[in-house]
């Protein structure tokens, strides 16, 4: 059975991922598409590898990957709410000139240390926000890398590459472009 940490969002991204073929998976509740997902996954004879996202080569990987908790949602609310007030105090101080009189710190250790704490939770954007803006505090000895999953890679990846503003009909597009003179 699948865990239940794991959404329905997640589910369908599965889905979506390695191209089941399991109709109406999108009107379905939690409930009936996770029973739905791990009968397909059951009858299937081999499963395509994905390397890129979830990193599972079988079926068996697979199967145990939806049978324990969401590598994803390693948090309780209660914790995430902690992150996010801390992540919103480091915010502070780097936007105040990383002046620690005008943050709700003592020193810059109680900074530095959370940080490289937090640093596995990079999947969440307000945690990379608040250690790229860290990470130019002049006092830091060593620079902190957040830890992002593949998944989440791929997804700040789709949307620099889609980003498209509009101001007053001027249309930009960023990206990657090849210009040909001939």
């Amino acid at each position: 059975m699948i865990n239940k940490s794991f959404s329905k969002g997640d589910m369908l991204n599965i889905i979506r991922n390695f191209s089941f073929d399991i109709p109406n998976s999108n009107t379905m509740d939690k409930l009936k598409l996770s029973l739905s997902l791990w009968a397909h996954v059951n009858n299937i004879d081999k499963l395509v590898p994905d390397t890129d996202i979830y990193n599972l080569k079988t079926k068996e990987e697979l199967l145990d990957y939806l049978s324990n908790q969401n590598p994803d949602k390693l948090l309780t609310v209660k914790e995430r709410t902690k992150l996010m007030n801390f992540c919103k105090e480091v915010i502070v101080y780097c936007n105040n000139g990383y002046n620690i009189e005008c943050s709700s710190f003592n020193s810059v250790e109680e900074i530095h240390i959370p940080a490289t704490d937090i640093a596995i939770h990079g999947d969440i954007p307000s945690v990379r926000r608040a250690i790229r803006l860290l990470n130019k505090d002049p006092s830091l000895k060593e620079q902190i890398e957040p830890i992002v999953s593949n998944r989440m890679k791929k997804q700040i990846e789709l949307k620099r590459n889609k980003k498209v503003q509009t101001h007053y009909g001027l249309v930009i597009n960023r990206g990657l472009f090849e210009i040909r003179f001939d």
